[in-house]
């Protein structure tokens, strides 16, 4: 029996046993995030096992069409008295990430599903698979060893994962393995061009408006062939921010001669977080988000810095 099969069945240990799941994905939730959140969701209604799903922040619109997206929870304050003494966290590296490190108690036990190589083992039970391209991979494969049955709307969901974290299946993350699986999730009832249209395609005339802004403000630095862009307060309003950054960065990252794109999004608490991206087979930009205190993957990272943009000219700025 393999390791990752050892830790699904103490997985659907600890779930068998559970009175009450939560469910946790990390902020500003991306496709695969929220992929995986309904995906287990769907799982543990075949089980009639009681769970909340819980993110800091709401979904992207462009994910709405997932069927677990109303269940929602978004406040701190409702899960922090809650009875749950079985915590689920995917596609997060820690806890902080998540943001639910204030709120997690010693008496909870916390099964952490995840394929950042940054992640810190901070489950009692860590299924963490960094050769996998998304977290959705990992978990289809656990529902395959622990025999769950996969709807076809659970396989949408995971092949949203897959397709959002490959970029539909065009950036290093994309392998064999990715494929097999997306085609496995084809078989079992999920639409192709539906996720994709969702994820990729389908873009508001107000999101293309705010790119055409932070594209002005775009700056090219020839030394290190990187491409940086600067996102403020006033650009973005609610569930826009996710995916007009993730557009971006991606964008950015596939123009021709760009080494790397850092996009730099201020928030109005003060924290002013960034993005990164390559191509590149010779970049780990999780690296340098590891030193800015952040984490990710080898070709896309991110990182929070405390601080303010301040404009220089029409393309410089510095952080104060």
């Amino acid at each position: 029996m393999s390791h990752n099969s050892i830790l699904a069945q103490q997985i659907n240990q600890a779930v068998d046993r559970a009175r009450q799941i939560l469910v946790v994905c990390h902020q500003r939730p991306d496709a695969d995030a929220i992929g995986s959140l309904s995906a287990i969701a769907g799982w543990l209604d075949s089980i009639n096992k009681p769970y909340t799903l819980f993110c800091r922040d709401a979904a992207p619109a462009n994910l709405e069409w997932l069927t677990n997206f109303k269940e929602l929870v978004t406040d701190p304050a409702q899960i922090t008295s809650s009875q749950h003494d079985v915590v689920v966290v995917v596609d997060s590296s820690d806890l902080s990430y998540a943001g639910i490190q204030e709120v997690v108690q010693p008496t909870q036990k916390i099964i952490n599903i995840d394929h950042h190589v940054t992640n810190s083992r901070f489950g009692a039970i860590n299924l963490i698979d960094t050769k996998a391209c998304s977290t959705s991979v990992i978990i289809y494969e656990l529902f395959k060893t622990l025999h769950v049955e996969i709807k076809p709307w659970m396989a949408s969901a995971m092949l949203a994962g897959i397709v959002g974290d490959t970029y539909n299946f065009t950036n290093p993350n994309t392998n064999d393995r990715a494929l097999q699986v997306a085609s496995d999730l084809l078989l079992v009832g999920a639409s192709l061009s539906h996720v994709s249209d969702a994820i990729l395609k389908n873009k508001e005339l107000k999101t293309l408006q705010v790119w055409g802004t932070i594209l002005s403000r775009m700056y090219y630095n020839y030394e290190y062939d990187v491409v940086i862009a600067t996102v403020v307060e006033k650009d973005l309003q609610g569930r826009l921010a996710t995916e007009v950054n993730e557009g971006i960065a991606n964008f950015l990252n596939n123009l021709t001669g760009v080494k790397a794109a850092l996009i730099l999004q201020q928030q109005s608490d003060g924290i002013i977080k960034g993005s990164l991206r390559t191509n590149d087979e010779l970049i780990d930009v999780s690296k340098l988000a590891t030193i800015l205190g952040g984490g990710g993957h080898i070709k896309a990272a991110g990182f929070k810095l405390y601080g303010r943009l301040r404009q220089l000219d029409e393309t410089a700025w510095m952080i104060e």
